[in-house]
């Protein structure tokens, strides 16, 4: 069965990393602009997808409903089991941290397109005995970004988060942004008192 695969991440040198680790594997790869024009074709179709923003988790949903024979390997911000179930319900058949080994990566693509889905044992759990409902009734940040909440706490700044985050001071506003609205918090004073109030601090 062939199978075209395409890579998409913001980053250019991560991008061109993982189509590396895929190459060195025999599995060739691109890397287009645009993820749903590239869809349309009659081939399958395997979509390494980092997901990062509320854009990046809409495109993952829109795309796995538009395309429902789509392969995504979703490659997430944490690894706490409330993405991870997040990126499975909205479509993905496999997730990964997006700063998992070059190996875990390649695994997971290969598992994938043998028609096999490679996925964390505490996810499994958490999608089969306590349903992906369950996992997702309170969203809980991940060890990270409880870690951005106690710093701002302590009084750092959002540029001080991105050059320890290794982000642009940019892509850390939007990060932040999309953490809010995940916990439900207008703003950043609200989301330090939620913090607060759920033992996140």
């Amino acid at each position: 069965m062939f199978v075209r695969i395409a890579v998409f991440d913001p980053l250019p040198v991560y991008r061109h990393g993982v189509m590396a680790t895929l190459r060195e594997a025999g599995l060739g790869s691109e890397s287009p602009d645009d993820v749903f024009a590239w869809m349309d074709d009659d081939h399958l179709r395997l979509v390494v997808l980092s997901v990062q923003t509320s854009e990046d988790w809409e495109c993952l949903v829109q795309l796995c409903r538009t395309h429902r024979d789509a392969l995504v390997v979703a490659l997430l911000p944490d690894d706490a089991v409330t993405t991870h179930v997040r990126a499975l319900t909205g479509g993905a058949v496999a997730t990964l941290p997006r700063d998992a080994q070059p190996s875990a990566v390649r695994a997971a693509v290969e598992a994938v397109i043998d028609g096999r889905s490679v996925v964390p044992v505490d996810v499994l759990r958490a999608l089969t005995v306590a349903g992906p409902a369950a996992v997702s009734n309170e969203e809980v940040p991940s060890p990270q970004e409880r870690e951005w909440l106690r710093r701002l706490a302590a009084g750092s700044t959002v540029a001080d988060l991105a050059d320890g985050a290794g982000y642009s001071e940019r892509m850390m506003f939007r990060l932040l942004r999309d953490l809010y609205k995940r916990i439900k918090a207008g703003n950043r004073t609200q989301a330090l008192m939620l913090a607060r109030e759920r033992g996140w601090l």
